[in-house]
């Protein structure tokens, strides 16, 4: 993951990943992207559990595309 150091509130980085019609999980250690059965982990970036970075979530929305793309090609 990298780390543009530009974060955001929870609460935004939900909002937008919703509008781009993500599902989006609160867990302990973070925000979790689930597309299908494909997820990634958005780590929390203070201990207050409230602001994650938006580098982090570039990146994790990126692995998952390219995760399900890579699926789709390998499905018979």
């Amino acid at each position: 993951m990298s780390v543009d150091g530009v974060c955001l509130l929870v609460s935004e980085a939900i909002t937008r990943l919703e509008s781009e019609d993500w599902n989006v999980e609160i867990a302990d250690d973070g925000l979790r992207l689930v597309n299908g059965q494909l997820t990634c982990l958005i780590v929390y970036r203070d201990s207050l559990t409230d602001l994650v970075d938006r580098g982090d979530i570039d990146d994790a929305v990126w692995t998952l595309r390219r995760a399900k793309s890579k699926r789709i090609r390998s499905a018979p």
